[in-house]
C-alpha cells in the first residue's frame, strides 16, 4: 500500500512539473524575449541616429568648407550671399549657411541680418566652433545646432530634427540623441544623457548594457568625435513583457508535451541576427579567405579576392550571403569593411611588399562608397602596409551606382590615388549599359552564372559574349568568375577575357596557404 501510495505521489509530482515547467519557460522565455527586442531596438535607434549624424556633419564641413574656398574679403557680399543659397538648396538637410561675426550672425542664406547667436558650446575637433540648443528668430522654439570654422566665422546650421527624426513615434519615454566624446557635451538629445553611463561604456565603440533602470545602446563613429546613443526605461521592458507573457502562458499551460520545442525557442530567440553580428566584430569571429585571381594567357597568378568569412562561436560557418544583407540593413557594413581593411593590412602587408606586381581585390558596400571619407581610409591602409594603391584593387557591386553623385566622386578619387576599379557581378542586378559609359572603370567582372553557360544550350548561353564585347569597346578589362572546366577558359581566353578565378584554378584559401603556392609557383 505504502508503495502504491508511493508511486501515485511520483506521478503526481511528474505531472505538475509537466504542467509548470512550460510554464516557467514561458515566463522566462518571454522575459528573454522582450529584452532581446529591446536590445535591438535600442541598437537599431543609435544606428539610425549615428548614420544620420555622418550624413548631417558630412554636409556641415562640406558647406563650410566651399565657402572658405569660394569667399573673398568680404564676407557678406552678394557673390556670397548668392552661393549661401545655392549650398542650401542642393543639401537636403541644412536649413541655412552663413557668417557669424562676435557672437552674431550677420548675414545668412536669408540675407543680410543680425541676430544673436551666443557663445559657442565647445570647440570640436578641426578647429570648428560648436553651438548646440540656438534657437532661430524665424523658427520659435527650435533647437539648432551650428557649426562654425573659427577662423573665417562662415557656419552652417541644422534642426536637430535632421538626426532625431529617425526615431520611432511611440518614443516619448525613450531617452536618444548624440554625444561629443571629448567635450562630454550633448550635441542633440531627447532627454537627458546619464553621466553615469560613461563608466560603463569606457572606450567601447560600440556596446549594449543594462543600467538597473534602462537597456542603453551606444554606437561610436569611426570618423567623427561624436557617438549615438539611445536607452529603454523599463516601463518598456516590462510592457513588452507583459505583452509577450498574455501569448506564451496560456501556451505553456497546454505544453507539457511539447517542452523540448519550447527550450529549442529559447535557443533559438537567444540572439538576433544583428546582435550576433555585433558580437562577431567584438570577438574577432571574422577572417579573410583569398581566391587567386589567373592570367588566362600564362597561367601566372597575378592577384587574389580577399573573401570574408565568419566562423560564429560556435564553430558554425555563417553565409556571406546572410550576414552581408543584414549588416547594411542594420548600418554595420562600415564597420565591417573597417574590418576587413584591418585583417588585410595584418594578413597581407608583407605579401605585397614583396611582390609589387601582385594585388589583392576587396568588395565595397553601397554605403562605403557613400562615405567621402572612404578614399582616405584606403590611403591610410595603404600607408600602413607601405604599398603602392595600386596593389589593393577596388570591388563594386552594381547597387553601388544608383547613388550616381557621391558615387561618381568616390571612384574618381579612388582611381587618382592609384587603385582599380571593377564593377563585380555586372548583368545580374541592377546594371545597365549607363553604369559603364557614366563611371570611369578600370575592369568588369564577369559573374560566374554567365560563366556556366559555357558549352550549355542554356537560353542564356549567349549573353556572356555580349558582355565580352560591351567590355572590349568599353575598353575595360575583364575578369571571369566561376571558371570550373578547361573548356570554360578556353572559350574565354581566344575571346579576349584577360583574366579569370575559380574552383578550376585554386579554391579560396587561407593568406598563408596563398603565400605557399605563390612561393612554389615562383621556385
Amino acid at each position: 500500500m505504502r508503495r502504491i501510495k508511493t508511486r501515485i505521489a511520483i506521478l503526481y509530482g511528474v505531472g505538475l512539473l509537466a504542467v509548470l515547467l512550460p510554464i516557467i519557460a514561458a515566463v522566462l522565455l518571454a522575459e528573454h524575449r522582450s529584452l532581446e527586442q529591446q536590445k535591438d531596438r535600442a541598437n537599431r535607434i543609435a544606428s539610425e541616429i549615428l548614420y544620420r549624424a555622418h550624413r548631417v556633419t558630412d554636409q556641415l564641413a562640406a558647406a563650410v568648407l566651399e565657402l572658405n574656398a569660394s569667399s573673398g574679403a568680404e564676407r557678406c557680399s552678394d557673390a556670397n550671399l548668392d552661393l549661401m543659397r545655392k549650398l542650401v538648396v542642393k543639401s537636403n538637410l541644412l536649413i541655412d549657411v552663413g557668417y557669424i561675426d562676435n557672437q552674431e550672425m550677420v548675414c545668412s542664406s536669408f540675407g543680410r541680418h543680425a541676430y544673436r547667436v551666443g557663445l559657442p558650446t565647445y570647440r570640436g575637433g578641426g578647429g570648428y566652433d560648436v553651438r548646440t540648443q540656438v534657437e532661430h528668430p524665424l523658427l520659435p522654439g527650435s533647437r539648432l545646432l551650428i557649426s562654425t570654422d573659427h577662423k573665417t566665422g562662415f557656419s552652417a546650421l541644422i534642426h536637430e530634427g535632421a538626426v532625431l527624426d529617425v526615431a520611432p513615434a511611440d518614443s516619448s519615454r525613450l531617452t536618444y540623441g548624440v554625444f561629443g566624446v571629448r567635450s562630454k557635451t550633448e550635441l542633440f538629445h531627447h532627454g537627458a544623457f546619464d553621466p553615469g553611463w560613461l563608466s560603463r561604456i569606457g572606450n567601447a565603440h560600440a556596446t549594449t548594457f543594462f543600467d538597473g533602470s534602462r537597456i542603453v545602446a551606444w554606437s561610436r563613429s569611426g570618423r567623427y568625435d561624436f557617438a549615438a546613443y539611445a536607452a529603454i526605461p523599463r516601463s518598456e521592458i516590462d510592457h513588452s513583457w507583459g505583452q509577450a507573457m498574455l501569448v506564451l502562458v496560456p501556451v505553456g499551460i497546454g505544453a507539457g508535451l511539447v517542452l523540448a520545442l519550447v527550450v529549442a525557442q529559447l535557443v533559438r530567440l537567444q540572439r538576433t541576427l544583428s546582435t550576433a553580428l555585433r558580437d562577431a566584430l567584438k570577438n574577432d569571429e571574422f577572417f579573410l579567405a583569398y581566391q587567386p585571381i589567373v592570367d588566362l594567357a600564362s597561367g601566372r597568378w597575378v592577384g587574389a579576392e580577399a573573401l570574408l568569412r565568419w566562423r560564429n562561436a560556435n564553430g558554425v560557418m555563417v553565409s556571406p550571403d546572410v550576414f552581408i544583407p543584414e549588416a547594411e540593413r542594420s548600418h554595420l557594413i562600415e564597420r565591417v569593411t573597417e574590418r576587413v581593411v584591418q585583417l588585410l593590412v595584418q594578413d597581407a602587408a608583407e605579401l605585397l611588399r614583396e611582390r609589387p606586381d601582385f594585388h589583392i581585390a576587396i568588395n565595397l558596400s553601397a554605403q562605403d562608397f557613400s562615405n567621402a571619407a572612404l578614399p582616405d581610409r584606403l590611403r591610410g591602409a595603404c600607408a600602413q602596409m607601405r604599398v603602392h594603391p595600386r596593389s589593393l584593387h577596388i570591388e563594386a557591386t552594381e547597387r553601388v551606382f544608383l547613388d550616381v553623385g557621391q558615387t561618381r566622386k568616390t571612384v574618381a578619387a579612388l582611381r587618382a590615388q592609384g587603385h582599380v576599379v571593377s564593377i563585380d557581378d555586372f548583368g545580374t542586378g541592377y546594371s545597365s549599359l549607363s553604369y559603364l559609359t557614366e563611371f570611369e572603370l578600370d575592369c568588369l567582372k564577369i559573374d560566374k552564372c554567365f560563366v556556366s553557360t559555357i558549352g550549355t544550350q542554356a537560353v542564356t548561353r549567349n549573353v556572356i559574349g555580349h558582355i565580352i564585347e560591351m567590355a572590349k569597346s568599353l575598353q575595360l578589362r575583364m575578369i571571369a568568375e566561376g571558371v570550373e572546366t578547361q573548356e570554360q577558359a578556353t572559350y574565354l581566353r581566344e575571346h579576349g577575357v584577360e583574366f579569370a578565378q575559380g574552383w578550376l584554378y585554386a579554391k579560396a584559401m587561407d593568406i598563408r596557404q596563398l603565400v605557399q603556392k605563390l612561393d612554389t609557383a615562383k621556385s
